[in-house]
């Protein structure tokens, strides 16, 4: 039983003095109108022609988070600012439960406030966890070699013999890590052709996305270059992937050692990257089992 109290006291510490993470949510964007007036200040020129595309209009989810508001919580008392989202017009905020409700008592642009422990949120309900683990052209045709069984069973091989290989086509790869894709064989032809088109570690804040598989003393994660491999990898008379002439973007959100709620924050601001590049499709393999 004594043993039992000095948790219970540990417990009852972190609860009030621990460190959370939460969203706040802002109340609007005062220059929306101004950023709406000159589109090309928030997305590039592929971004809008594919809108104009799809007939999707321009509205405030588009516009940048307010500086002045970013500016203010960044600087607020026992706050530490991770990451923003500027289509939930939110940024996440670590601090403590106190400092952290403080920011809506202080602010008045703080609409609301959300928290990750869902436990601390007003009105809060039980969420069920999951037990998912984390982890146009000229006819064409391939010898897919070792990736004969892949292409076969989702019939891409009759894709890629109408022309479908993904010419023209900009994908965002989200996922944990893209070690030594500037160096496989598998993906020489991607890089010759100038198929990457760029990439970026939210995890790292780092333009360092070709982390070596043993960085340091620290191993990477490797998942985002196997999912690649799938869609981009080319080894001639060998593998062929599903898409092997798209052009990729490559955004590394995974945290490799720790599974935290910061990780949908930063696959959020991944996906609005890709969305303000113009890209086509965003593929993503992952899932959350811990929070």
């Amino acid at each position: 039983m004594k043993k039992l109290f000095p948790l219970l006291a540990f417990l009852v510490t972190f609860q009030f003095f621990g460190q959370e993470d939460a969203w706040v949510f802002l109340k609007d964007k005062p220059n929306a109108s101004t950023f709406i007036a000159s589109p090309l200040t928030m997305l590039s020129q592929r971004a809008l022609d594919r809108r104009i595309r799809r007939n999707i209009a321009l509205d405030s989810k588009d516009v940048p988070i307010h500086s002045a508001y970013y500016s203010s919580i960044k600087t607020a008392t026992g706050i530490t600012v991770l990451a923003k989202s500027k289509w939930l017009n939110a940024i996440h905020v670590q601090g403590t439960q106190t400092n952290i409700n403080n920011l809506k008592a202080t602010f008045s642009f703080v609409d609301k406030i959300e928290f990750a422990n869902r436990v601390l949120n007003k009105n809060s309900v039980g969420i069920k966890k999951s037990k998912q683990k984390k982890y146009e052209v000229e006819t064409t045709n391939f010898n897919y070699g070792n990736a004969s069984s892949q292409i076969n069973i989702i019939k891409g091989d009759y894709l890629h013999q109408q022309g479908y290989t993904g010419t023209g086509m900009h994908i965002a790869v989200l996922d944990g890590g893209f070690p030594n894709v500037d160096s496989m064989d598998a993906f020489k032809r991607i890089r010759d052709n100038g198929q990457i088109l760029g990439g970026y570690d939210f995890v790292n804040r780092s333009t360092n996305f070709y982390l070596k598989e043993f960085s340091g003393s620290n191993l990477v994660n490797t998942h985002g270059t196997k999912v690649l491999s799938t869609m981009a990898g080319y080894i001639e008379n060998q593998y062929v992937g599903t898409a092997p002439d798209a052009s990729y973007y490559l955004f590394t959100t995974e945290d490799t050692f720790n599974e935290v709620p910061l990780e949908e924050s930063l696959w959020v601001e991944a996906a609005e990257r890709s969305d303000s590049l113009g890209v086509d499709v965003i593929n993503t393999s992952l899932g959350y089992s811990v929070f």
